[in-house]
């Protein structure tokens, strides 16, 4: 008996099905873009379950008369493609005719059709890939798919689902790339009954781009025309005055197909350096038209890739295109604005270096509105930095004359405990004398950091954050990708102590919080948090939410300390965790030895540092052997 034998034709198509069909949002990209392939002006796709229950797609296209749609059901057969050479010349979507049957093979399919002239429809059942019935009905004009019980005949593959609300994240994703796409088309989404995603056609693809990224970005956006040999750019990408935490704020389509591909995101990104905050990522949508013979686009089984038959001409003209846009946006050689109060303590972030050098510029851009002097003990202090940078005016600058001398202490409880306070430093530092007698420089909001993290993470070891109610609901709206990533991620945000539930579309509603987040952004800290919480496990994700609350804690908190109030929160550093530095690296505490601070004023001779002379008179005090007392 022969060991090598054809595989049966329900068995091919389940093999196949594993390739095209890897979860639901791979249903609804198969469907959309048959449908856009079928002329279809609008287009509404509903889920239940995250579409592992049920995936409904509707248009209003061509549609298909009884032998082409019992045709669609059979592997290979395609309106799309008629011989090998039209592989080099494509301009549709799904060309390969795999879809529509690899899915039917897994799930239980409906499918409805009606061309415009024809004066009834067609409508087929299949089940597992077998056709149950096939017979005439009335249907309105395009086509409708209803695929229920996703991977049913396939158990093992059903199992290997992630939960509804991610599932349904993904399936949103996946519709907002081809919309993106296709402005001229209407789009909807419903999940559980609810609105998604939603855009009405619209020639503007600005409007689109809002629908998808957020409205906030609309007044940002910068268009982009540019020819470069064969390739041609097109669309719009965002000034840097907005930014985003990830990359996935940028769409790239090459021949009207979304694509992912690394040297086109390097070549964006580099189009950007220099113009944005380290760790933030551009947003844009971006089209690229090149010959048809000059891209393969059947390297990836769901063609999510493509392979250039030039790739350095193509990085070129796209690096070319956006960087030409950029110079042309209004933003460039405007003033930049103080930053707002809250943002203070981050402008004067403490450097990590071992010899940090200071950027005097910077620090007199972004001085803050007031500048508390020092309290009376520290009149000292104040007297020794203008000695060794003596310059009137900005405290920010004295502290980087301190600074310029500066080592990270990794102090633990006892030495921070030990430290005496002297006076604060504008909103940013407090200054204490330490134990060995030198100057003690503690970053507010690097110290504040700590603290709200060790709180923090007191509660959830204890089984939750506690969250403080609101006694009316904050409504929150965010843009469509995060509202996603929140959706999917609900319950960990629960467990950091936020209370949320969906309330339409991209709205929420906010009913409880954490206590410390009085006054917060909410906009941006739930955006923020839903893109931390995503794609990790229990407590990776616990984790990062506990950092992105921590840190914007530390933003809100920027009052000026009393004496008593700076004490309890070097007590509390100590007794909480003795982690010197803060949650992005950065150290909490840094040591300036009075033998340093004499060496740089000039109270030490050559002779007396050379032999290591201790600096133990008072900085300023006149020494009656020294000739410069």
């Amino acid at each position: 008996m022969s060991r090598i034998r054809p595989l049966p034709s329900d068995v091919i198509n389940k093999i196949a099905a594993g390739e095209v069909v890897e979860r639901p949002a791979s249903v609804v990209k198969e469907l959309v873009e048959n449908s856009l392939d079928a002329g279809a002006t609008r287009i509404e796709v509903d889920l239940d379950g995250g579409g592992r229950d049920r995936i409904q797609v509707v248009d209003d296209g061509r549609g298909m008369d009884r032998e082409d749609a019992l045709a669609c059901i059979e592997r290979h057969a395609t309106s799309k493609l008629r011989d090998a050479e039209g592989l080099f010349h494509l301009a549709s979507f799904g060309f390969r005719g795999e879809a529509i049957p690899a899915i039917a093979s897994v799930s239980r399919m409906v499918l409805t059709t009606r061309e415009p002239e024809a004066l009834e429809g067609m409508r087929i059942e299949i089940e597992g890939g077998v056709v149950r019935s096939a017979e005439a009905c009335g249907a309105p004009r395009g086509t409708s798919f209803t695929i229920r019980d996703l991977f049913y005949a396939t158990p093992a593959r059903r199992k290997f689902l992630k939960r509804p609300e991610t599932e349904a994240s993904h399936s949103t994703e996946t519709l907002i790339r081809l919309a993106l796409g296709r402005p001229d088309v209407a789009f909807t989404l419903r999940s559980g009954g609810r609105v998604a995603f939603q855009s009405g056609a619209s020639p503007d693809l600005r409007e689109r781009i809002a629908a998808a990224l957020g409205k906030e970005i609309h007044p940002h956006l910068v268009p982009v025309e540019h020819v470069r040999g064969t390739v041609a750019v097109r669309g719009h990408v965002a000034s840097p005055a907005w930014s985003a935490a990830t990359a996935r704020a940028v769409y790239t389509f090459v021949n009207g197909r979304c694509i992912r591909d690394r040297q086109l995101m390097h070549a964006i990104q580099r189009a950007y350096e220099g113009l944005l905050p380290q760790g933030r990522m551009p947003g844009g949508v971006l089209f690229l038209e090149i010959p048809p013979h000059e891209v393969d686009v059947n390297v990836h089984p769901q063609k999510l890739e493509v392979r250039f038959a030039e790739p350095r001409g193509v990085y070129d003209a796209l690096l070319r295109a956006v960087s030409d846009a950029l110079g042309r946006s209004k933003w460039l050689g405007a003033a930049a604005p103080d930053p707002a109060p809250e943002a203070a303590g981050k402008a004067y972030a403490v450097p990590a270096s071992p010899q940090p050098s200071f950027d005097w510029q910077t620090a007199a851009r972004y001085r803050p509105q007031a500048q508390p002097q020092f309290q009376q003990q520290g009149a000292g202090i104040r007297e020794a930095a203008q000695a060794l940078w003596p310059r009137e005016g900005d405290p920010a600058l004295l502290a980087g004359a301190l600074l310029a001398g500066a080592v990270p202490s990794a102090k633990g409880p006892e030495e921070l405990s030990g430290l005496r306070f002297i006076g604060q430093l504008g909103p940013a530092f407090l200054l204490c004398e330490s134990a060995s007698g030198g100057l003690a420089v503690m970053d507010l909001h690097a110290c504040r950091e700590r603290i709200a993290w060790s709180r923090l993470r007191r509660q959830v070891d204890e089984g939750q954050v506690a969250g403080k109610p609101f006694l009316f609901p904050m409504i929150v709206d965010l843009p469509a990708p995060d509202a996603r990533l929140l959706a999917a991620t609900l319950e960990r945000a629960r467990e950091l102590g936020f209370d949320l539930e969906p309330f339409g579309g991209t709205t929420f509603a906010l009913k409880a919080a954490p206590s410390l987040m009085a006054g917060a952004d909410w906009d941006r800290l739930l955006a923020d948090l839903a893109r931390a919480l995503d794609g990790r496990d229990r407590p990776e994700a616990l984790a990062a939410g506990l950092s992105v609350i921590a840190c914007q804690a530390a933003m809100l908190d920027q009052k000026a300390l009393s004496e008593d109030e700076a004490r309890a929160l070097l007590d509390e550093l100590a007794s909480g965790d003795p982690e010197p530095r803060c949650l992005h690296g950065k150290p909490v505490v840094l040591e300036v030895s009075l033998t340093e601070l004499a060496r740089r004023a000039g109270w030490l001779q050559p002779d007396q540092l050379a032999s290591g002379a201790s600096a133990s008179a008072a900085p300023g005090r006149p020494r009656s052997e020294s000739p410069q007392a």
